[in-house]
Order: structure tokens, then sequence, then C-alpha cells
């Protein structure tokens, strides 16, 4: 396999954040701070350029300050209208790079911001964009691009952030691609990266033509802008502050979306009625890239909030070739005759090798491409050369809330809308494993796999038929492959992420998006690490955690956990969501599955942005939970030595039960506890006795979350409440269970005991003793 394959699979991951607006008017700090986090968490960019005509650092040292704990890398962006910073200053500044976009190549402000990063030592990316003059000196320019750290050169036909008129007539259209063709040609294309972003290839040198990125091309280059940050920089350019504010502050309310319900109530009855069916699939045809899919809920909602903002915000996906078209025609006058329709669509997979630069971010994430060709090798021998250990048939999965038509050998999908399909779970495995399934007979946007509503792996369909395959490493590493390719999997904006790692007992399940009317699946086979894989009896209590920032607490309860009385380590599973990364939870993790081999512990990694979302996390934990009982337990709370026990034991006539109140240990009993100087377990009755404060009855007597154990069949009819905080959730849930089941029974004479943490919050302790 050919380490390109690996790097060109890189996706963009640079945002873009406008100080102002087309007319120079300022955004407020704040709505740059909640644009910076939107383009972080929603976007998923861990670098972004701050945008400004001008030059202001005070500004961008007081982002820097106010977003700390996003771990976003800036960039400077700047159309040289002002003459640039002392060398010190810009040193000082903490810059990933400074992106120069002149008016003209030649003006002298840009000569002077050249010479200052060098002496600096800023990288720099250049955008130069038409008009070219005839009268441009392309030696010099060329000769100060190729000595000053200039990394990167984009050739534009057009920037939307551009304050230059287009082309005046069909001769000042050919002076600038003339000029263009030169420019790219003097450069030293050995050392700096050329992109000729959105030009005709046709307009192009020869010699020079695999440089050209079209727009479909541009939207997949990882030195070019994510997409949706991108289409939103333009959106926003032509509002004002204060519409743009407040759709900002709307779009932060992005949440997972659910699937359409109109194909599981149309489509049979469609189906059955061939006259209905082909007027309706001609007007799906026409219309399905309409309304992308992939545009952020938020969207919408704020469409239909702020008047006069549908014109504005209808998407924030690519727009399509008739819109380019326009857009090069209005930039290259008198030439739109040379346009064909190759210039706008995907370009050639086959382009030769040429420098590409890599910051420190894209850098390392070649790096981790590199490292996953070990796994690449380890997919492709197995599915190539091993006998798979099952094949799951047709007849044994559905699609969920759709209509199908399963018969022998192949599943067939049939769907009007432009969302997500998925089928039930093939099965549930245990890393290592390997999945495949070959889809084909069609279309669709994206194919590959589904982990519950917070994971999804999945990579775009470019042929009408791909065998998938998924290769899971024992430690929870992955690789995707699209027809014994690796694929980087699509990260759906706000919705969906692609975990670090995959945690254990995985239920994949295919997931289909944007089905051009009909598409099948078949071939579905599972490698299960050589081995079949052992199936434990269904537990009877599922504890459900949430650790976040909480990795040596977690340790200690964990432990508290592995050595309950009275009820077998077969009889318990612990659930846990975590967020990789953020703390040792992981690590934490599999140090106890090492020393505790017999207490069944569940990973469930989820995205930064679902940091503070603990109702979700613990509705997505609690869907694969098997137990008749389910505790949902703070990470930070230890319970007494029977109470699962005490639990399992209960009548079939209690639904809800909580402990009799809490201990709240103190900073000093909790540091023995964490150093292992104490183990809770054997020191129970002490530590009850011990100082700390009691509490019992809190919130008027509704039990609160730290606690709360439920009958599994109960969270049917209650859940957690799915919000991007959780202050007030646990109290409603205990409400809401009273009000459907009745009063809770406490367990008399049974307190928990809750470690010191030196705040209130529950997303993480404050320090770790």
């Amino acid at each position: 396999m050919a380490l390109e394959t690996l790097e060109q699979s890189l996706l963009p991951v640079r945002g873009l954040v406008l100080a102002h607006n087309a007319k120079g008017r300022m955004l407020s700090q704040a709505d740059l701070e909640r644009w910076i986090r939107l383009s972080r968490f929603v976007f998923k960019t861990p670098k972004i350029d701050l945008f400004h005509q001008a030059c202001d650092l005070t500004l961008l040292d007081r982002l820097h300050l106010a977003t700390a704990a996003l771990d976003v890398q800036f960039s400077l962006r700047t159309a040289c209208a002002a003459p640039p910073p002392p060398t010190k200053r810009l040193e000082s500044a903490r810059l990933l790079d400074v992106c120069l976009c002149p008016t003209r190549p030649d003006a002298p402000e840009f000569l002077a911001w050249v010479k200052r990063c060098r002496d600096a030592g800023v990288p720099l990316r250049v955008l130069f964009t038409a008009p070219l003059e005839q009268d441009l000196n392309i030696d010099a320019i060329a000769a100060l691009v190729n000595e000053a750290p200039v990394n990167v050169v984009n050739i534009a036909l057009w920037d939307p952030f551009s304050t230059a008129p287009p082309s005046r007539n069909a001769m000042h259209s050919t002076v600038t691609i003339n000029q263009f063709n030169v420019l790219a040609n003097a450069i030293d294309r050995d050392r700096v990266e050329i992109n000729l972003l959105r030009i005709p290839r046709d307009l192009v040198d020869p010699t020079l033509r695999h440089h050209v990125l079209n727009a479909a091309e541009a939207h997949r280059d990882f030195q070019q802008y994510e997409p949706h940050a991108y289409e939103l920089a333009k959106k926003i350019w032509r509002l004002g502050p204060g519409l743009g504010g407040k759709a900002l502050l709307m779009l932060l309310g992005v949440h997972t979306s659910t699937n359409n319900p109109i194909d599981a109530r149309l489509l049979p009855w469609i189906l059955e009625y061939p006259w209905m069916k082909s007027r309706i699939w001609a007007l799906h045809k026409l219309s399905r890239h309409r309304t992308p899919m992939l545009r952020p809920k938020a969207v919408a909602q704020a469409a239909d909030v702020l008047p006069g903002a549908r014109k504005w915000i209808a998407n924030a996906t690519p727009p399509d070739e008739r819109a380019i078209l326009r857009r090069t025609t209005k930039a290259l006058p008198g030439i739109d005759s040379m346009l064909s329709a190759y210039d706008v669509g995907i370009g050639s997979r086959d382009r030769p090798a040429r420098p590409r630069y890599y910051d420190s971010i894209d850098a390392a994430r070649v790096e981790t491409s590199r490292e996953v060709a070990d796994l690449v090798e380890s997919a492709n021998s197995i599915v190539l050369n091993q006998p798979y250990d099952r094949e799951i048939a047709s007849f044994d999965y559905d699609i969920e809330g759709l209509w199908s038509r399963q018969s022998p050998g192949s599943m067939g999908w049939f769907s009007f809308t432009n969302s997500e399909k998925v089928s039930t779970p093939l099965a549930t495995l245990e890393p290592p494993f390997t999945i495949s399934f070959t889809v084909g007979g069609g279309i669709a946007e994206y194919v590959g796999f589904g982990f519950g509503r917070h994971a999804k792996l999945v990579c775009p369909m470019v042929a009408y038929a791909h065998r998938i395959v998924l290769h899971v490493a024992e430690d929870g590493r992955f690789v995707l492959l699209r027809d014994e390719q690796p694929v980087q999997p699509v990260e759906f904006v706000g919705e969906y992420y692609a975990p670090v790692r995959l945690g254990n007992r995985l239920e994949p399940r295919i997931s289909l998006w944007n089905i051009d009317g009909s598409v099948g699946t078949q071939a579905v086979y599972v490698w299960e690490g050589g081995q079949a894989q052992s199936v434990r009896a269904k537990a009877k209590v599922s504890v459900v955690m949430v650790s976040t920032r909480y990795a040596r607490r977690l340790q200690a309860v964990l432990q508290n956990l592995a050595h309950q009385r009275g009820i077998g380590m077969d009889d318990i599973e612990v659930h846990v969501a975590y967020v990789p990364g953020i703390d040792a939870t992981g690590d934490v993790l599999d140090g106890l599955a090492l020393a505790h081999p017999d207490l069944r512990i569940v990973k469930t990694a989820f995205a930064p942005e679902h940091t503070t979302a603990k109702g979700f996390m613990l509705n997505e934990c609690i869907a694969k939970a098997t137990g008749d009982w389910i505790v949902v337990l703070d990470a930070d709370v230890l319970l007494p030595p029977s109470a699962l026990a005490t639990l399992a034991d209960m009548k079939e006539n209690v639904k809800f039960v909580v402990p009799d109140g809490r201990k709240m240990l103190t900073p000093q009993t909790t540091a023995r506890v964490l150093l292992g100087e104490i183990e809770p377990w054997a020191a129970w009755d002490v530590l009850l006795e011990d100082a700390g404060e009691n509490r019992f009855r809190e919130a008027e007597g509704i039990p609160l979350g730290y606690c709360q154990c439920v009958r599994r069949e109960c969270l049917e009819t209650v859940r957690y409440e799915e919000l991007n905080h959780f202050e007030g959730a646990d109290w409603k849930f205990g409400r809401d269970m009273r009000d459907a089941f009745g009063q809770e029974k406490r367990l008399s004479g049974l307190p928990v005991l809750h470690l010191d943490h030196g705040s209130s919050n529950w997303y993480g302790a404050s320090r770790h003793l």
C-alpha cells in the first residue's frame, strides 16, 4: 500500500472565523468566541484562520486567552490592508502560520508582510486571486515567494472575501489567465506547494494541470478550509453583525438528528402503486441533492426564527455546479464557452505526485495514517486469505423504521429521503474482530457502520459497488477500508464523530446515507480474531457511569465494585462513558481489566463536544446494558459492599431504589482512598463513622443522580433529558420515576460514600489529590 493513499485521504480541518463582515463592521468578541467554539466542536476544526482585513493581534491575544480550553491553534489571515506588526510582536503571537491575501501581488504592504514574517520565522500561506494585471513583475514576485518562508501558494479564480472587482472584459480575462500560468511556472514547485483553485483545466498550462483543484476537490483537500466552516463564513460575511451574531448563537444548539418518518409510512404504499412510484421517484431524482443532508439542524431552526435569514442560511454545503459555473463566468467574462462539465465535477484520482506542506497538525495526522498501515495489512490479510467465522444472512437483520425487501443473499434498501438509514445490530462483538459487507445495485452518498447515535464510521460511495471492511484491533484501534484501500471516516457536522478508539461489546450496524432510490447489501461476514467469542450470560445488574475528568476517583469506584459481596461477578456489568484524551480514564479502564478480569467493563467513547452532555451519554450506555437493574452511579460514589446483592434480590414489584443518603468524605479521607491506603470495602463501617457530612433527603426528598437504581423496563417510559448540560436533569429523572412508578424504595441503613472532589461540578474534579 502506497503511503500517498493515506496522505491523500486527509480531509480539511481548518476553520475560518471573520473578525468583521464585508462592510468592515466588527463582530463582538462574544460572537467570535461562540464562532470559534462552533467551529471547533461542530465543524471539528483544531486549527482556525482569524480573518482581519488589516491586522489586530490584540484581538487575537484576547481570543487565545478566552478559548484556551478548546485546544485550537490560530492562524492570522489578512488582506495586507495595513503594515505588518513589529517582528517581536509577531513572534509572540503564537500563530500556527499566517495567510496573506493581497488585492495585488505587488502591493507594498504584501511585500512588507512577507519580509516581516520571514524575520519572525512565521510560516506563510499566500492566496492570489483574479484579476491580475499585465504590468505585474512576475519574476520579482516569484523571487520573493521562493526566498521567503512561503510554504503554500493558492492561486484562485475568485475568493468570496476579496474586495477586488472581477475581470473587466474578455481581454482582461485572457491577461489574468496568462499571468496565472506565468506566475505558477515561475514559482519553485519543488519547494512550494501550488494549488490552482477553481480554474478551468482547459485554461491551464498542461504542465500545471495536476495542481488544479476544482470546487469539489478543494472541499476535500486538507490544505483548504473545512467545507461547512467555509460556507458559513461566506454567509456571515454578507450579514450585519447583529443578525450574524444571532445566527451563531443559534447554531450552537446542534443536536443529534433522527430518522425521517416519511420512508416508514410512505414507502410500502408507493411501491405497491407503480404509477405513483414513477412520479415520486422522478421528483426524488430532481430534489435528492437540493437539500443537503449534512447541514446542522440548527441551521433550519435559525432560518425559522430570524427574519429574512432563510435566504442566506438555507444550507451549509458546497454550491452546486450551476452556481460554480455562474461564479466562474462572472470572474472571467468572455471565456465562458471554454468551460466544460469536467471543470466543475470530480477531478482525476491519478494526480501525479507533487510537494505538499504539512503543518504540525496535518503532520500528526499523516503520522497517524502511517501507524494504521499495519492495521490495513492485517485487515486485507484476514479478508482475502482467511475463511470467515460466520455469515450474517439477510434474514438475520432488518432496517430500522424502513420498509425493506429481504431475499436470499441480499437486503434491499429503499428510500426517497436524503437521511440516514440504519440496520438493526448485526452482532455483539468484542475486539479483535473484522466485519465486512458488500453494497451495490445502486448508489448512496455514504456507506459504512454505525454504533448508536454518537459514532459513525462511514465513507463516500464513489462507485456502484463497494466492499466495506471494518477491522478492529484488540486495543480498540481500527481502520475502515473501501475495496481494500483505507479511507478516513467522514465526520458529520455537529452530529456524529469518528472515535479515536472503539470500546468493547460493540454492536455494529450497517449505515447508509442518502440512498438514490434503492441499493442492496449482501455478503455480511465476520472474523472473530481467530477464535469464537464466548457469550457471557445476561447480567442481573448493570452499573452505568460517566467519567469526564474523574479518572482517579473512577479507579477507586471500580475497585470497590470488584469487591461486591453476595453476588457473582458474572451477574455484574459496568458501563463507562468517557471522552478519550481529556484525562486518563482509558488507561484506568485498561488497568482494571487486567487487575480484575472477572469484572465485566464495557467502554463507550464519546466526542469532546459531549463532555457535558451527561444525559445523552447515559442513554447511549443504558441502551447497551443487559441487566435487569440499571444503576446510574456517579464516578466518585462508592456503593456499600452488599448493595448490588440487595438490589438483585428485590421483589418484582419494586421499580425504583435509592440509597439511604450519602456520606461526604473529607479531602483527607478521599486522598487516602485514592492512594490505596484505605480499602473502602474492608473499612466501610469505619468510614461511615469517620469525619464528614451526612446528607439525607436532599432536594425535597427527590432522589438525585449520584445513585439511582431503576428496573430496566422502566427506562422505556422514563429517560434522561439530553441537554448540553446536566443541571437539574437527575432531579427531573427522579421526579418522573416517582410520577410514573410510585414512591422509591430506600435501602435503610445503606448510604453511599461520596469522594471529595473540591467542587460541585459533576463533570470533573477541580484537582486530583
